[in-house]
């Protein structure tokens, strides 16, 4: 997909737009040049003096009410010494405590040794970024409590993750008979962890009892174990796709698979918003405040999510029930008029200068 293909429609929600082009090989030297400096990979790979420049200029040259940057990846783009302008930090998640969990479940030897060692560069990298900014947001309360146990100065917001609920239309309607889907952007770790681990282990024990039983695997720049997952019977890897809802909303079960992670998991949220039951780790779950057996399923061991899952397929009142639970559950808790509203306040703390938790 075209990196500026969504621009104009951006154009419609904002005043200006300035973009600056970072090349891959400019962000792999940058991570060859700092791969034994006290920078984490995660910031260095996005390391643009000619956006820094230009993030100056502007600030130089008009006035802003605040300043929001998203991402330890783009944190180090706040000019220092910019103190004349509030600034939030939208740090998301913890991702200290995220490459720590990547520390222990990369499948390669050298790949948990990158992730080691860029979990102890952020454990002191992640803190001296965001003590920069006024505010810090960040997504669930335990992301806050991680982010708190290594730099408890910080000012921490919590403020979850909506879903557009027009968007993501609910379907009333059970879905294809059979059809399992995992969503999500799948070059991402936690999304590929997952997505092997239903293949391996949970996939073929829903097969074994119920044979018609299929698999979809949808999201953007699939990594090569992902796609040889495609090569197992009865599953799809789609690859970029330019809408998510038909493959979900036409799925029977929704299923999030997270064995690492951190933060609110987008494609449950989605899922239940769409009417869809859903399947899910007790991990992926942790930030919302679903109850097992009323809004979701919850399973942690490949037989109990196996069965989880085989009996939503065979279930149609249970599959019905959960769908409309948990549309009901998004509404209540994910809107996006209610996170705007938290969002807004986030900023009158900066602008004001509160200091409170």
């Amino acid at each position: 997909m075209n990196e500026t293909s969504n621009l104009d429609e951006l154009t419609s929600y904002c005043k200006k737009i300035e973009t600056v082009y970072l090349p891959l090989a400019r962000s792999l030297m940058n991570c060859a040049t700092h791969a034994v400096s006290p920078v984490a990979l995660q910031s260095a790979y996005c390391f643009s003096p000619a956006l820094k420049a230009r993030v100056q200029e502007v600030l130089s040259a008009e006035r802003f009410d605040v300043v929001h940057v998203e991402h330890i990846r783009a944190a180090h783009f706040l000019p220092d010494g910019t103190k004349t302008v509030p600034a939030v930090f939208d740090s998301v998640d913890c991702i200290t405590s995220l490459y720590r969990q990547f520390s222990e479940d990369k499948p390669s030897k050298l790949g948990r040794l990158i992730a080691r060692i860029e979990s102890r560069k952020l454990a002191i990298y992640e803190p001296q970024q965001a003590s920069r900014f006024d505010r810090v947001i960040v997504t669930s309360d335990r992301d806050r409590r991680e982010l708190l146990n290594i730099a408890p100065h910080l000012r921490v917001d919590v403020i979850s993750n909506g879903v557009d609920l027009e968007y993501f239309g609910i379907r009333d309607e059970l879905g294809d008979s059979g059809n399992i889907v995992l969503s999500g952007k799948m070059s991402y770790y936690a999304n590929e962890a997952a997505a092997r681990y239903l293949c391996s282990e949970i996939l073929p024990l829903v097969r074994a009892r119920e044979p018609k039983a299929t698999l979809t695997i949808v999201g953007s720049s699939p990594s090569k174990r992902v796609l040889r997952c495609g090569a197992l019977s009865g599953v799809q890897v789609t690859g970029h796709v330019p809408d998510m809802r038909p493959f979900v909303g036409n799925a029977r079960v929704g299923v999030c698979p997270i064995t690492v992670g951190a933060g609110v998991q987008n494609k449950v949220l989605e899922a239940m918003a769409m009417g869809r039951p859903v399947v899910a780790t007790s991990r992926a779950c942790r930030a919302l405040s679903v109850v097992d057996g009323e809004h979701l399923l919850i399973a942690d061991e490949p037989g109990t999510f196996a069965d989880a899952v085989v009996k939503l397929l065979h279930d149609d009142k249970l599959a019905l029930r959960l769908g409309r639970n948990g549309r009901e559950y998004v509404e209540k808790n994910h809107n996006w008029d209610d996170k705007a509203r938290q969002l807004e306040e986030t900023y009158s703390k900066a602008i004001g200068g509160s200091r409170s938790g």
